[in-house]
């Protein structure tokens, strides 16, 4: 159970750096408790946890989609250069259809056509961020009486991206520990060479990808809402963050593996640190550097698990180390 003591220490050095970043940033800055500022932390939140849930069934079947930003980015330029001629309804239908094109052509890319799925999804991230300049010939779009998405506070006070945040963690935790979980771990498991040879696999991956396009979509068009304009360098680096998250919360790049809580807190820790060096008035370089270190450990501590995987690949995909740890 050397994967679960792992993902134990991993669990408690996150939660120790979460807490040491509360403690230090509070007494830095005296806005980090703000209540406008806890508001800024929680959207920020929201928009990285929405196509990072999707991430981790993904990574937990054993492939990644480094395609979702540029996806975002893409619908969001679609929905502005659309809407003005053919109505803001039928803009974003067609934003949220086209992530989910994304999403299949990249599923039948991995299951049908037998791409690696980094290489299948970092081609579709080339091509998309690519259109998504190129449609607008690089400039932001506006999008005129788009705002209730990205802005509306329905519930007490909280925005609605935060609250759709939270509905996709509770779906996402009740799904890990059901059968749904349970199946993409046994598919995640099972040996690479003969992951996708059964159509009921096939159609569980991309069926992933499909969920994972539409996240990406539904952030694109968050964000499009939140600033009333389409721009071609939305979400930039937040496949990093969703990737460093689940493997850092317990998921292993060669599947079987993956805990919901786990990605939770480590997107929790990621948005506090990122959070507190803005107030610094740090560049925001620097948080991508950090999501890079965080990616580097998160592969660091998965190698060992990538070198017993041929070993665990000839167990039975009804095995117990399917199980959760969330």
């Amino acid at each position: 159970m050397a994967a679960t003591r792992t993902a134990l220490l991993t669990r408690t050095a996150l939660l120790i750096t979460g807490v040491g970043a509360v403690v230090f940033f509070s007494f830095s800055s005296p806005y980090f408790l703000s209540i406008d500022n806890l508001d800024n932390l929680l959207a920020d939140l929201a928009l990285t946890g929405i196509v990072t849930m999707p991430a981790a069934f993904l990574i937990m079947s054993g492939h990644l989609d480094l395609s979702i930003g540029a996806a975002a980015a893409f619908t969001g330029i679609l929905l502005a250069r659309t809407a003005p001629g053919s109505g803001l309804p039928i803009a974003v239908l067609l934003a949220v259809s086209a992530g989910l094109v994304i999403g299949l052509v990249n599923g039948l890319l991995v299951t049908i056509a037998r791409v690696d799925s980094i290489a299948a999804t970092f081609a579709a991230m080339a091509l998309l961020r690519g259109l998504a300049y190129l449609m607008p010939s690089g400039l932001a779009v506006a999008v005129p009486g788009f705002r209730t998405l990205g802005n509306n506070r329905p519930l007490l006070g909280i925005a609605l991206p935060a609250l759709i945040f939270a509905a996709a963690v509770v779906l996402a935790s009740l799904l890990s520990r059901s059968r749904v979980g349970h199946r993409t771990r046994e598919i995640g498991l099972l040996a690479p060479a003969t992951r996708l040879d059964g159509f009921q696999e096939r159609r569980w991956v991309v069926l992933l990808f499909a969920v994972s396009g539409l996240a990406a979509a539904l952030v694109g068009l968050i964000r499009t809402s939140q600033l009333g304009t389409g721009l071609p360098t939305a979400a930039i680096g937040i496949e990093v963050t969703a990737v460093s998250a689940a493997l850092l919360g317990g998921g292993r790049l060669t599947g079987g593996r993956g805990s919901v809580a786990g990605t939770l807190l480590a997107l929790v820790v990621m948005a506090i640190v990122d959070n507190g060096l803005s107030l610094a008035n740090v560049t925001a370089y620097a948080g991508q550097v950090f999501h890079a270190a965080l990616l580097v450990i998160a592969l660091v501590l998965e190698a060992p698990h990538r070198r017993t995987a041929p070993a665990r690949a000839r167990r039975p995909a009804l095995s117990h180390e399917s199980n959760s740890e969330d």
